[in-house]
């Protein structure tokens, strides 16, 4: 019992990847020299980011939709 394939829709779920602190506060700082740390979209990206290039890229695009 317990082996073999597990039910349909029964579908084990992995632990989303966190991002560590450092790179929280590396992103803090991009997003303060860009001067977006004000924006909640902002803060939402820092919290919610898997890496810090993922982060980065997405506070890029909203400095150029604000800024270019």
């Amino acid at each position: 019992m317990g082996r073999g394939r597990s039910a349909a829709g029964m579908k084990k779920e992995l632990p989303a990847k966190k991002i560590s602190t450092q790179d929280k506060r590396d992103l803090q700082v991009l997003a303060d020299d860009f001067g977006l740390l004000h924006r909640k979209d902002v803060q939402d990206i820092i919290q919610n980011s898997r890496s810090y290039s993922e982060g980065q890229q997405k506070i890029l695009r909203i400095y150029a939709a604000v800024y270019l």
